[in-house]
């Protein structure tokens, strides 16, 4: 069995003559350590998991709210709801446009 390791000298050294550091080039920062990362990645075809920064909804201030449960016929919460969609309205505000128009 060899013990020279790949390596060809006489004596079972490396020759590193050959073999010189790169020239420096001036006024260049280093990159940072993660862009250097997020290159390799991207050329992999790896794409970042980190999470997506949620938009938080922007309100206008408003009155304490509350609930109230209707029970009627599907035909006329249908018709309700085509209405909110059709106006853009929530359900809130097409109750309040709706009582409003009825002068109520």
């Amino acid at each position: 069995m060899s013990r020279d390791f790949g390596f060809s000298g006489k004596d079972g050294k490396l020759d590193l003559s050959g073999f010189a550091p790169r020239p420096a080039v001036e006024n260049t920062t280093p990159p940072r350590e993660e862009s250097i990362a997020e290159q390799s990645a991207e050329r992999a075809g790896f794409h970042s998991r980190s999470p997506v920064e949620r938009v938080a909804r922007v309100r206008k201030p408003s009155q304490p709210f509350d609930q109230a449960f209707v029970r009627a016929p599907v035909d006329v919460i249908n018709r309700f709801k085509l209405f909110c969609n059709n106006t853009g309205l929530s359900y809130g505000e097409a109750l309040d446009e709706l009582m409003r128009r009825s002068g109520v």
